[in-house]
């Protein structure tokens, strides 16, 4: 459990705040909830956003439903499985 994004497509470290808007820049696009695959959720927390990788429907299930009312941004990016650590 746990697959995170940390580094784009050219291996350039992401920033701690504004995962969304790299990402985007690096060819994410901003999609729904519904698993499917290469699909990114952006949760962010006070300090740092987290790229989590939805590598299945349970992973999937376990951000939408963590309760912690924090904000998420989910993408696809074609290279997610790729860059996940």
């Amino acid at each position: 459990m746990g697959k995170y994004i940390n580094k784009d497509s050219k291996g350039q470290q992401l920033p701690n705040i504004g995962k969304v808007q790299a990402l985007k820049n690096d060819g994410a696009t901003i999609t729904d909830s519904s698993f499917k695959e290469n699909l990114v959720c952006v949760v962010e927390n006070s300090f740092f956003d987290a790229a989590a990788y939805m590598y299945s429907e349970n992973e999937l299930d376990y951000f939408v439903n963590d309760g912690s009312g924090r904000r998420k941004t989910f993408l696809v990016h074609p290279k997610a499985k790729d860059l996940a650590e």
